[in-house]
């Protein structure tokens, strides 16, 4: 589980920062497969590589890190350097919905079952927000 929303959070990362164009992956089923999953990160990563190699310099941090939490009721993170995204996943059933949330688009709301709703906010401070009502979640925050 842990893996799975990393990796979505590196893809769903990639995709924001690089500008070529990837085999967009749309899942109609439950079950996506795999294959077409491994092609879109092989893209996703070598444009990443290519794009950060023009880019970097000398001395300067390029990678990422990432910190989870469980979400049962309200959530408060503490302050980080640079947020590049946060991840909401909520298991409903026997599927997983998510939402990332950016700095430019600082709040996400997915809707649970039984009437249940987690939002995620990355809010002015450079900390995350997060809270669920009757479901459980985990949110992902990628910094630099």
């Amino acid at each position: 589980m842990k893996r799975f929303g990393i990796l979505l959070g590196i893809l769903l990362l990639s995709v924001f920062a690089v500008a070529q164009s990837c085999p967009k992956v749309e899942y109609t089923t439950t079950t996506p497969t795999l294959k077409s999953l491994v092609a879109a990160v092989n893209c996703l990563a070598a444009n990443a590589e290519q794009s950060s190699a023009s880019k970097a310099t000398p001395g300067a941090k390029t990678g990422l890190q990432a910190e989870t939490f469980q979400i049962v009721g309200p959530q408060h993170s503490r302050p980080y350097s640079s947020i590049v995204a946060a991840v909401l996943t909520v298991p409903t059933g026997g599927t997983i919905k998510s939402a990332v949330v950016t700095p430019d688009n600082r709040e996400a709301t997915v809707t649970a079952e039984a009437g249940g709703s987690c939002t995620v906010k990355i809010n002015a401070d450079k900390t995350v927000d997060s809270h669920c009502y009757i479901a459980g979640g985990t949110v992902y925050i990628l910094y630099r």
